[in-house]
């Protein structure tokens, strides 16, 4: 009896084993029923989730390319805004009677102050009488308005056809504004002839809505125009600390930028500032010449390089206050420096700002870097990898 119930020595591990055995299988078979089952929820969830991913990405890639690029490929070619200046001629009665718009040819400038009166002829420019819906004060028609306060308002110069420079720009330093709400990037645009493109920039700003449009033709030599409807936009419809007037053919680094606007040596009001040409000489040969008739002094006001330059927000409004009383100018950022003149503003330097003669041949971005003019193409892709790699903060 005695061996019956305790075994031998030698069974009496198989015994232990076996009577340790039973509850031990019994939980393991839960448990592996509960992996199962966890792993198949799992497996579940990750297909979901990632069928969601996949058609929100397949969603906004289709509508971007059905916006941008559904158009014949004559009309998404890439073209060159100086041959479409060369083509720029008046309206003629038949696009006139087509549009229902009528044409006139208007003086700029009302009237000068008495320090530049008689310095410089009046730029004339073939406007559009459009029947605006509010009373602009320069060539505005837009009235989008922004939907919160912003500490940096980019205006960026562009010409109707360079919608792929737009395009780049949106890719690259201008993504951010969409997720770091501190800054905001819009595009300043003429009228075009070409009927294709203004076909193009309806859907662009329905789609994008960050072009800001005047009712003049787009032109080379008037682009003081762009300047004045740019500043009354953003003092009308906008709030912001800071404005930062660009061309489409630079690389700009908000955040770098947004460092240097919040250190505490930098004016907060009053503020022009950019890479500044002290007295500069009037060139009478070159393509930057003007004759005697066209500017009588021998030297210009201290001026910001137009590539890139920042205003504070009481400065564009002070500008705004003055259009009309300062004649319209053939350079339109010695236009602002004639502004800044007539408002005894001082112009402040700042080597970030980084303009020809003063650009390395090569697409190289320095540690100080704010603005860099000419950055196209790769040169801007290049330029934006490199200061998100470097994490720039002057």
């Amino acid at each position: 009896i005695t061996q019956n119930i305790t075994g031998s020595r030698g069974d009496n591990n198989s015994v232990n084993r076996r009577a340790g055995a039973v509850m031990p299988s019994h939980a393991l078979h839960i448990t592996r029923s509960n992996k199962r089952l966890l792993r198949r929820i799992a497996g579940v969830f990750y297909v979901a989730v990632t069928i969601a991913i996949i058609t929100v990405c397949l969603r906004d890639w289709s509508q971007t390319w059905r916006i941008v690029s559904s158009p014949p490929a004559r009309q998404l070619r890439s073209v060159n805004v100086h041959t479409e200046v060369q083509h720029l001629k008046a309206p003629t009665p038949a696009s006139v009677e087509k549009t229902g718009a009528t044409t006139i040819t208007t003086e700029i400038t009302k009237s000068s102050p008495v320090e530049l009166e008689g310095t410089h002829r009046t730029v004339r420019a073939s406007t559009i009488e459009d029947r605006l819906p509010l009373e602009h004060k320069t060539t505005l028609t837009s009235t989008t308005k922004c939907n919160q306060h912003y500490f940096l308002l980019i205006l960026v110069s562009s010409a109707p056809a360079y919608f792929d420079r737009r395009r780049s720009i949106r890719q690259t330093w201008a993504v951010d504004s969409s997720i770091n709400t501190r800054w905001k990037t819009v595009f300043l645009l003429g009228q075009s002839r070409d009927k294709n493109h203004t076909e193009l920039l309806q859907r662009e700003d329905a789609f994008y809505g960050d072009l800001i449009r005047a009712n003049y033709y787009e032109h080379y030599w008037n682009q003081t125009l762009k300047i004045e409807m740019g500043f009354e936009w953003a003092a009308r419809y906008c709030s912001f600390k800071f404005l930062l007037k660009a061309d489409d053919d630079v690389f700009i680094n908000p955040p770098a930028v947004i460092a240097v606007l919040n250190r505490a040596a930098t004016p907060k009001d009053k503020l022009y500032m950019g890479h500044v040409y002290r007295n500069p000489r009037v060139q009478r040969t070159g393509k930057w010449s003007l004759s005697q008739e066209e500017y009588k002094m021998t030297n210009y006001p201290d001026f910001c390089a137009g590539p890139g330059y920042i205003l504070s927000t009481d400065v564009v409004t002070s500008f705004v206050s003055i259009f009309g009383r300062i004649p319209q100018f053939k350079f339109d950022d010695v236009y602002v420096g004639m502004l800044a003149a007539k408002m005894g503003l001082n112009a402040v330097h700042v080597r970030g700002f980084q303009t020809p003669p003063y650009l390395s041949k090569t697409c190289v971005l320095y540690d100080n870097t704010l603005v860099r003019h000419g950055a196209v193409g790769q040169c801007l892709i290049d330029l934006f990898q490199k200061s998100q790699i470097k994490g720039m903060s002057p």
